[in-house]
């Protein structure tokens, strides 16, 4: 694997709390993110990304092409958006007891929830070599587990990216597939969530060309069947698409994008939730290891048109949720830049950013800080080349009144904290924006307001 892998994986304990900015989740590398709310809480259930390992090939594991490698699944919670807990493996490879002990298979999960109980769907590698993936289940009866493992699969769910959904009458429906043509399919499930139930439906007038990880939601009525797709064969990389319909088996009437293809990750795969009256996308892309098995989750908000369709959502550096000025802000997870370009502090470890190449007419806005304490300083950390420079902070926009201005001299290359008194004292919540003045070339790695 490239630059960052196995040193980040076994750098974090699994107990850390994470701070928000995307990728939301660095302890580990994560993708197919599935977010529900529960009990007051938003929880996500994603899939684990791992590095192959050679020496597993001695037990008999073999290496598949398109190097998709994952071992098991863990759960994260947040009340604020902002800080996530990882409450550990919830379901693991190693004990599904129809499963290859050697697939590396444990591919997109998706949850539900019906009187109490909580259901866990996981497509893996059967150890009876029936199919290239069979779609299990786990119940648990609080959100993040125990999680009890079926004995068997679901016979008729053969294939990947499971999504099962429940409507207002109290029907179960599953939405699973991937591949070209009608791939997409549609079943319902039994009373008891464990076996599909009458005739399996292919999901037809969707675009033709690759598509999988469908995700179905409800809103005002309709039903929005979600799933990302590759919509031509001249670019390989997936956007994600929607389509709605009246019923939960359609027709469906495919719609558009609801957010653009990456040109540096092949895959995409989100869910779509509402929480405290907002609705928001989660997603993922290969933005910590720049290797597109190596993927790691991301949020954005998400919006409605007066008529129901979806506005497009534009991934952000910045995500979602207020950041205190109490804490440290890491202002290279931008909301807007311009002049500058982000690079990292550290190549292994803990992934740190850093704003680099800032020198005269550069500035970056981070968006939604909240001032909860009455600041008197605010502290830079910084590196600068030059002779004489400085960053004015300024609210809301580059024009907009001066907070501090920082005067930096030369750093000799090597990372410094300058300390500035406040000229403004900032008040509720507002955009930051540090303007850059330098012949020279700077670095910045994070702000942080402080008493003294």
């Amino acid at each position: 694997m490239k630059k960052y892998g196995l040193m980040l994986l076994l750098f974090f304990s699994i107990s850390m709390q994470l701070l928000a900015q995307n990728p939301i989740i660095t302890n580990i590398y994560t993708a197919d993110p599935t977010a529900r709310v529960y009990n007051g809480k938003l929880y996500i259930y994603p899939s684990h990304d791992v590095p192959w390992n050679p020496e597993w090939e001695k037990l008999g594991a073999v290496k598949e092409g398109h190097g998709h490698v994952m071992t098991d699944y863990h759960a994260f919670s947040t009340t604020d958006l902002v800080n996530y807990t990882d409450h550990g493996v919830i379901v693991a490879q190693k004990d599904v007891p129809w499963g290859s002990k050697v697939g590396y298979g444990m591919w997109a999960p998706c949850i539900t929830e019906k009187e109490g109980k909580y259901y866990y769907y996981f497509p893996n590698t059967p150890a009876d070599k029936s199919g290239f993936r069979q779609i299990g289940l786990a119940t648990a009866t609080q959100p993040e587990g125990p999680f009890t493992i079926e004995p068997n699969y679901i016979e008729g769910l053969k294939g990947i990216d499971p999504n099962p959904f429940i409507d207002d009458d109290g029907q179960a429906y599953m939405y699973w597939g991937g591949g070209k043509g009608n791939s997409l399919k549609v079943v319902k499930l039994t009373a008891d969530m464990k076996a599909i139930e009458g005739e399996t439906m292919a999901i037809e007038n969707l675009p033709q060309e690759y598509k999988e990880g469908p995700f179905v939601f409800k809103r005002n009525g309709l039903y929005y069947l979600t799933f990302p797709h590759n919509k031509d064969t001249k670019n390989s990389t997936e956007e994600i698409g929607y389509a709605i319909g009246k019923h939960p088996l359609g027709p469906f009437e495919f719609k558009g994008t609801i957010m653009d293809r990456f040109e540096d990750c092949w895959t995409n795969h989100h869910s779509i939730v509402e929480y405290k009256k907002q609705w928001y996308m989660f997603y993922h892309h290969n933005d910590i290891s720049k290797v597109g098995n190596l993927r790691s989750v991301a949020v954005d908000s998400l919006f409605f048109e007066a008529d129901g369709s979806i506005r497009k959502v534009i991934p952000t550096l910045r995500g979602v949720g207020l950041t205190s000025a109490s804490d440290t802000i890491q202002i290279d997870r931008y909301s807007h830049i311009h002049n500058a370009e982000i690079g990292f502090v550290h190549q292994a470890g803990v992934p740190e950013w850093k704003i680099t190449k800032a020198k005269k007419d550069s500035w970056v806005q981070y968006n939604s800080v909240h001032f909860d304490i009455k600041p008197k300083f605010v502290k830079l950390k910084l590196k600068h080349t030059g002779q004489k420079g400085w960053i004015e902070i300024r609210e809301n926009s580059k024009n907009g009144p001066l907070i501090a201005k920082a005067l930096v001299d030369t750093t000799n290359d090597k990372w410094q904290t300058v300390k500035a008194k406040l000229d403004h004292k900032p008040k509720g919540t507002l955009n930051l924006v540090c303007v850059f003045e330098s012949d020279a070339e700077m670095e910045l790695d994070w702000v942080l307001f402080s008493k003294k």
